[in-house]
């Protein structure tokens, strides 16, 4: 009997080698062919794919749109899972292929029109843009027309489907999510609602305190043009048609909610909770932004009296989410003077940030304020929205969402003259919500107004220019075909000269601040046009010899609203420190400053918090002195980083949770810079009425409310790292969290898939560290790209992105590049032909097909 068993089980475990084996070489036949010769439809010449010592691949053409192709095709070899996920977030096409599970996101997206209002755009796109997007997608479609089945990724194997052929629409449809992902104000309107209705106005403006008067700006105030106190407090006249004028909303006046507007709702945490069903990646991308502050970057640029060389550095490190394959993928094209390397977006055609022959460039979110709700006043039939005293009919259409496994779903978009009615997909979503869950009190009509939904979005037009810009005049001409995201892009060139601009569509508001949502019926917040070009912040050969941007506020004084939601300029202020302590800068001094990791949000509201706190027990007097003697460096081996991380995530919800309650809290605990603000506003008065908890008979003192906060945090990491606190550290309980993108929530699928490596660094560090407020010490937004970029002849030009170039598990550079980037050890930009040869893994040829 035993011998039976024991074959049994051998022949089992036999069974599932030769299972895993045979799944193992099934997967392996969709790695991408790297060397060899391919004839494919759609060229005019041959392309030489070229792949460096690093795997970044070098496509050489003679023609620009033949470089385009080839951009395709590799963008197809190794991230084409990646790019049908993604197309498939922005037309709302994710039930097709994942079930009923992504119905709540699909309605959502659906209603909201990225997808339509990629077609739009797609069709008042000028002609040279249409026909470099369309070599593009030549060389997409030209990689699936010879790969089918085993010899796509294995993702298409695992969830049974096979792409479509791709279009001008799908590319356009992305970067539009990519828009979204950096246009917030919309959650932080419906956070503005919920405090004023649970708190009123006043106490409001105490827990959301505007940036600092004296606080760093990108830009001299000499460089602002004077306020003009006429510039936003004239109507204008009617709206020419429905849709075509939009509202900005009103900041004065409290809110309330058709439904009810009990003490425990929260418009925001209705929002949050309808997109919290589906893809995690999904969720990530449409509530990241409403959750946490950490979606921003650093930029910098000096000109050549700063620097050894006598030219021009530029430094870049945007911050966005993390995923696994990365968000950006590293490649060159060179065609005849058109020759740009840098990071792009697989799925668009062109360098985002970067150089070329002859200028370089970053960008990082200026946040500029360009969405706005609007509370509609609808009528019984729910067909017409009143403005102005008159019935407008609403624009009506159905959208089909097809679900695998289970009947079409029809999606009833209604659209105002302000937008779509998201409200009608997040109450929808929310009433379909499981049993047992929380009910959501139903939100009133509120239609979205935003830049990206307009018809004529430029935005591709500006990169696929700036591509080719020679000068400051090319530079600046292609930005003025950037409608959104607005950004703050700073600029240099081989000649000397260095520069910066904000561009982007930025409203001009007939009344109010557009900080919370406004009455749409009244017409007294439309938007009355744009802010113009030549007024947008910018600055040329600056006298101080440096531009720093990173999310501050782009200068003082200015006349035209921008944006109200800037974060505290910490890391501007780290940089511009670190640059001016020394003469002769090198990439390497750079590279320094890209991996600092000092705390100056913690060097300010540290000592605040000392003075209040009186520690009780052994262990919270052990933390205090380790904080004492702390340096303020947020590094990974620190052991009081992570006291003072889990001490300040505590201190909102001990000071304001009982007046917020649960639900509002949740929208407020990840607001750092406006946390950050109001701590030190409170512990800086005489025993503040925020210190009070309102549920117990006496009255609690700041000390109390500081000391509880810190005894949490410690007992919290005690039980993550053990009680011997001289052997924390801070990477033990912080990482950077990497979910693939699509099949992270698969548990079986995680250990092969996902990443995560320990890191340094909290919100306010260059090297941005920041923690997702509801994942307690996990990172969830990165540096994801990282650059150098050096205007000398000696072009000792830097670049890294996370993760690696794959999104192929099985590829040797699925994640070759997460050590690096940890470490911040950049790979050469190399643009030499003879370099790139030099150790080269890959040599393949495209040619055109006979």
């Amino acid at each position: 009997m035993r011998r039976v068993v024991v074959k049994t089980l051998a022949l089992l475990v036999a069974i599932v080698v030769l299972a895993a084996f045979a799944a193992y070489a099934y997967a392996r036949r969709s790695l991408p062919v790297v060397d060899g010769t391919i004839a494919l439809a759609g060229l005019e010449g041959p392309v030489d794919i070229v792949r460096d010592a690093d795997d970044i691949p070098h496509i050489f053409a003679s023609r620009k749109a033949d470089a385009l192709f080839g951009l395709g095709y590799v963008h197809a070899q190794d991230r084409l899972w990646q790019m049908e996920f993604q197309r498939r977030i922005g037309h709302g096409r994710l039930s097709e292929v994942f079930g009923e599970v992504t119905v709540p996101q699909d309605r959502f997206l659906r209603t909201v029109g990225f997808g339509r209002a990629a077609h739009a755009a797609w069709d008042r796109l000028p002609a040279d843009a249409r026909l470099q997007i369309d070599a593009y997608v030549g060389g997409v479609n030209a990689f699936l027309a010879g790969h089918r089945g085993s010899a796509l990724p294995p993702e298409f194997a695992l969830l049974r489907f096979e792409p479509e052929p791709w279009t001008g629409p799908d590319v356009l449809a992305w970067i539009k999510m990519m828009a979204w992902d950096l246009s917030e104000n919309h959650a932080f309107e419906l956070l503005r609602h919920d405090l004023r209705a649970r708190v009123g106005p006043e106490r409001m403006a105490e827990l959301l305190p505007p940036y600092p008067a004296g606080g760093l700006s990108i830009l001299a105030e000499r460089d602002s043009p004077p306020a003009d106190p006429t510039c936003c407090g004239t109507p204008p006249g009617p709206a020419a048609r429905p849709g075509a004028s939009p509202a900005a909303a009103r900041s004065d006046g409290a809110i309330e909610r058709a439904g009810g507007g009990g003490a425990q709702d929260s418009a925001l945490a209705a929002f949050l909770s309808a997109l919290s069903a589906g893809s995690p990646s999904v969720r990530a991308l449409l509530t990241g932004g409403a959750r946490t502050e950490g979606l921003g970057s650093n930029n910098w640029v000096v000109d050549g009296t700063l620097t050894a060389s006598g030219k021009p550095l530029l430094a870049n490190d945007p911050h966005l989410g993390t995923q696994v394959p990365s968000l950006w993928y590293l490649a060159h094209m060179s065609a005849g003077d058109f020759d740009v390397i840098g990071a792009t977006l697989p799925g668009a055609p062109a360098v985002a940030i970067g150089r070329n022959r002859f200028i370089a460039w970053g960008a990082t979110n200026v946040g500029a304020d360009v969405e706005d709700l609007y509370r509609e006043r609808l009528d019984p039939s729910g067909r017409f929205a009143e403005f102005r005293g008159v019935q407008e009919p609403l624009r009506l259409l159905t959208e089909t969402v097809a679900v695998r496994g289970a009947a079409p779903v029809a999606v009833d978009v209604r659209i105002t003259r302000h937008g779509p009615l998201v409200s009608d997909a997040i109450n929808a979503n929310n009433a379909a919500a499981p049993e047992g869950g929380p009910k959501r009190t139903p939100l009133e009509p509120m239609a979205l107004r935003w830049t990206a939904l307009d018809e004529d979005d430029s935005t591709i037009v500006a990169f696929l220019r700036l591509n080719e810009a020679r000068h400051w005049i090319d530079f600046t001409t292609a930005l003025r075909e950037f409608v959104v995201p607005s950004q703050n892009f700073v600029y240099a060139d081989v000649d000397g000269h260095i520069g910066y601009y904000a561009p982007g569509r930025i409203p001009i508001r007939s009344t109010g601040d557009g900080s919370a949502p406004a009455e749409g019926w009244t017409g007294d917040a439309e938007w009355s046009g744009w802010v113009p070009f030549d007024d947008l912040p910018h600055a040329y050969d600056p006298p101080e010899h440096l531009i720093v941007t990173a999310n501050n506020r782009p200068r003082p004084g200015d006349r035209h609203l921008i944006a109200l939601e800037y974060p505290e300029p910490y890391r501007a202020q780290r940089i511009t420190e670190l640059i001016r302590r020394k003469a002769g800068l090198t990439p390497e001094d750079f590279r320094a400053m890209q991996a600092d990791t000092r705390s100056l949000h913690a060097e300010r509201l540290l000592p605040l918090l000392l003075n209040h706190v009186d520690p009780q027990t052994p262990a919270d007097r052990e933390a205090v002195d380790l904080l004492k003697r702390w340096n303020y460096d947020a590094g990974g081996d620190s052991a009081a980083a992570p006291i003072f991380q889990a001490w300040f995530l505590r201190l909102a919800r001990t000071l304001a949770g009982d007046d917020l309650g649960p639900l509002v809290m949740e929208g407020y605990q990840g607001r750092f810079s406006f946390i950050t603000r109001f701590v030190f506003n409170t512990l800086s008065e005489d025993e503040s009425a925020w210190c009070d908890d309102v549920g117990t008979p006496r009255r609690e003192t700041c000390a109390e409310a500081v000391t509880a906060a810190l005894h949490e945090g410690v007992a919290d990491l005690t039980r993550r790292l053990g009680g011997n606190m001289a052997n924390w550290r801070w990477d033990a309980v912080h990482r950077a969290v990497f979910p693939h993108l699509g099949l992270d929530a698969v548990r079986l699928l995680r250990p092969l898939l996902s990443r995560s490596v320990p890191n340094a660094g909290d919100w306010s560090t260059v090297n941005v560290g920041t923690v997702a407020a509801d994942q307690l010490f996990e990172q969830h937004a990165i540096p994801g790209y990282r650059q150098i970029v050096d205007l000398s002849p000696a072009n000792d030009s830097r670049f890294l992105h996370a993760v690696g170039q794959s999104g192929h598990f099985l590829s040797a550079h699925y994640a070759d590049f997460l050590g690096d980037w940890r470490a911040v050890r950049h790979r050469k930009m190399r643009m030499d032909r003879e370099e790139i040869d030099a150790g080269a893994v890959g040599r393949l040829r495209l040619v055109p097909a006979r």
